[in-house]
């Protein structure tokens, strides 16, 4: 396992290495959001939040996903459904595609939590400021 005491870059891309310049460990980000559960789910007893959780690589592709929905099944399923996707853009499409195939009676909730989530990704590092962007050369 690498403890990470740098970054390396390669290219546009950025990896952790450790103190021998190893890297086993790619650079990504993490993002969560939470939602209140409705009243009538199972879990809502145990949790009265549900949180999604977004590990994203620096392409804006989610690598994997987390979630504290109360079966491991619900939460795998999920974690298949958003992987692969991008955080970036087709963000309507990802919020269709959970309204079409999670059936469960957390949608709506996990539907808000993954907006909470995008919302920190359009605060980081990973969406480039616009107004940066639009400045002339000379004024950076």
């Amino acid at each position: 396992m690498v403890i990470p005491v740098a970054f390396k870059r390669n290219g546009d891309r950025l990896t952790c290495v450790d103190e021998h310049g190893q890297s086993d460990m790619p650079f990504t980000y993490l993002f969560s959001g939470y939602a209140r559960l409705p009243q009538n789910v199972s879990h809502q007893a145990l949790y009265e939040r549900v949180s999604v959780v977004l590990e994203v690589d620096q392409r804006g592709i989610i690598v994997e996903c987390s979630s504290t929905l109360v079966t491991a099944l619900a939460g795998d399923f999920l974690n298949r459904l958003l992987k692969g996707r991008s955080v970036l853009d087709g963000r309507a499409a990802t919020e269709d595609l959970i309204r079409a195939r999670y059936r469960g009676h957390s949608q709506g909730a996990l539907i808000y939590a993954l907006r909470k989530a995008l919302e920190a990704v359009d605060a980081s590092p990973l969406v480039p400021d616009v107004q940066a962007a639009e400045l002339p050369a000379s004024e950076h």
